[in-house]
């Protein structure tokens, strides 16, 4: 990791988000059966992508991946990442998935979703809908909530970096640690969720910061902290050069949730 100490501009301080505390951060994600495939779709302000996953009842056969808005580059790349897993069992175990290869090589959100369609492929049900709300802070603290098919399933009060409650949830890491305390508290279809709000969440803290006026400002320079080198497939230094900032594909869907996944 050499010289990466340097990517980021010596005077680059963070583009507060002048709007912050009237927003909606919103993620939908998409799984459905497609004659013999899962196509699968995610969307929220700073990302949207597709995976189709093509099987065989009990084998993956066969992966492509798309974007549609990347952050980065970089991002790009990772769509050729995917296709290594084919052969692999299909599974509804999210932990036994992750452990089919190195997640911090792959795009987060890439490899994610296509374990959400790994999983439904094992399911009878057509089709499965996540939608993550994350109202900006207020004083703190915001209320996230998870929806499948349109029924509430999880809905926690945070500060972002903890779950603050209800009750004996308080406490809980969104952060590190947060696989293993999930695990404890849920299981089955709603661990699922768990793990889809934990990372809307995540990337909910994008809003604090005005995205499109750092990009503008630092067209050409890789805008990576030091402790995010090696996060992902974009942040592994040596894709840290290409992982220059995309132009104008950040989407407010504060007012507009039915605009989301238009194009699955």
């Amino acid at each position: 990791m050499k010289g990466l100490s340097t990517i980021m501009p010596p005077d680059h301080t963070p583009i507060m988000n002048p709007r912050y505390g009237s927003g909606i951060f919103r993620r939908r994600i998409r799984v459905e059966h497609r004659d013999g495939r899962v196509v699968a779709g995610l969307e929220d302000p700073v990302h949207a992508c597709l995976v189709s996953l093509t099987h065989d009842g009990h084998t993956i056969t066969h992966i492509e991946a798309a974007w549609i808005r990347n952050p980065t580059r970089a991002c790009v790349g990772a769509t050729r990442q995917l296709p290594s897993l084919a052969g692999r069992l299909l599974t509804a175990s999210r932990a036994e998935y992750r452990e089919y290869d190195n997640p911090r090589q792959h795009c987060t959100h890439l490899h994610d979703l296509l374990g959400l369609a790994v999983a439904h492929a094992l399911r009878k049900i057509p089709s499965r809908q996540f939608d993550v709300t994350v109202p900006d802070l207020k004083d703190g603290s915001t209320l996230a909530e998870v929806s499948v098919d349109g029924r509430q399933i999880l809905a926690w009060h945070t500060d972002l970096r903890t779950v603050t409650g209800p009750g004996d949830l308080a406490g809980g890491p969104i952060f590190r640690g947060f696989n293993q305390w999930a695990a404890q508290h849920y299981s089955g279809d709603t661990l699922e969720a768990a793990h889809v709000l934990q990372m809307g969440i995540f990337v909910a803290n994008s809003q604090l910061f005005d995205i499109t006026a750092v990009r503008a400002k630092y067209p050409t320079t890789p805008l990576v902290q030091k402790h995010m080198i090696g996060a992902c497939y974009a942040y592994q230094p040596e894709n840290v050069p290409a992982a220059l900032p995309t132009q104008n594909t950040v989407r407010d869907f504060t007012h507009s949730a039915d605009d989301m996944l238009a194009f699955l």
